[in-house]
């Protein structure tokens, strides 16, 4: 697949959580070229996604599909399944995650 053809992330910083021992934020952003998707996957910790550019299409197991436009928002539970994410669209869709986990987790986990 190539590189135009893939989600691309960026790790805009990661902070310490005062209070919660062992725990971090990471604020990132995550760029959807048109027609990309993110195959099945789990998140080891805990998202909250807001659509800065495009539409994204999102569905976790035992849910139905979602669409979300700009300003629109929504949170993902720690190691639900994420069946598919991506950009149904023509035009480049891009998101911003603050994701909750513990220092060196990855951002997601192929699901296998």
């Amino acid at each position: 697949m190539a590189e135009s053809q893939r989600s691309i992330i960026t790790e805009v910083g990661s902070w310490p959580l005062d209070g919660l021992p062992g725990k971090e934020i990471r604020l990132l952003t995550v760029e959807y070229p048109a027609g990309v998707h993110t195959p099945p996957h789990r998140h080891p910790g805990w998202q909250l996604i807001y659509v800065l550019e495009g539409k994204v299409t999102s569905r976790m197991e035992g849910e139905p599909v979602q669409q979300y436009e700009v300003g629109q928002h929504w949170f993902e539970p720690r190691e639900h399944l994420h069946l598919d994410a991506g950009n149904d669209t023509e035009e480049r869709a891009k998101v911003l995650v603050a994701y909750v986990t513990e220092p060196g987790q990855p951002i997601l986990v192929p699901e296998v």
